[in-house]
């Protein structure tokens, strides 16, 4: 049930109402024993709600642009050819349907068993990252109080959501330590 995300990958899930997809950051070797790990988002999803987790530069969300601090290895010589031929970036892109993810961080996937998709417990799939990614939701929603993704509906969770997201925490932490981790919080990809 664990994805090890590499170079060169891209995954789209197909989520429902009443699933939810938990972020944990990776703190480090240095952090406690057991406290590895820090929750850094959750989303609540809706029906007709996707996610797509990706390092690949032609599955990035129309209207992301990657800033010249944003790219590495093969990246790198892509954006010099931008700069050279004109191109002004702008601040990196900032929304409220993005994760930019580190090595050594942690997706879990939890919701109703449904069927293609495997579960354990609720938990649906966890990622475990050995490199950089982008996580992007659709579709972005817009009312009189601006853009959301992923937030939440009720005030107070109920006790079986409360129970997803519990068996989506304990997923993460039974994968253990991560084989690869980044050493720094500078995102980029490449």
């Amino acid at each position: 049930m664990v994805t090890r995300f590499t170079s060169d990958m891209t995954l789209r899930w197909a989520c429902r109402a009443g699933d939810f997809v938990l972020w944990a950051r990776f703190r480090g070797l240095s952090a406690p024993s057991g406290r590895e790990y820090d929750l850094a988002d959750v989303w609540e999803l809706r029906d007709g709600n996707h996610l797509t987790v990706t390092n690949r530069l032609a599955d990035l969300p129309e209207g992301f642009d990657l800033h010249p601090l944003e790219v590495s290895g093969a990246l790198a010589a892509w954006m010099q050819r931008r700069l050279s031929a004109g191109h002004t970036p702008t601040e990196p892109v900032l929304g409220p349907n993005l994760w930019r993810i580190l090595a050594g961080d942690r997706l879990a996937w939890v919701g109703r068993k449904r069927p293609g998709v495997d579960s354990s417990d609720g938990v649906l799939a966890v990622i475990e990252f050995r490199v950089n990614a982008l996580v992007y939701g659709e579709p972005i929603e817009y009312s009189e109080l601006g853009s959301a993704f992923g937030g939440f509906d009720a005030g107070e969770q109920s006790l079986e959501a409360a129970k997803l997201c519990k068996s989506g925490w304990d997923a993460v932490q039974r994968v253990g330590l991560p084989r690869v981790a980044a050493a720094d919080d500078r995102w980029c990809i490449g």
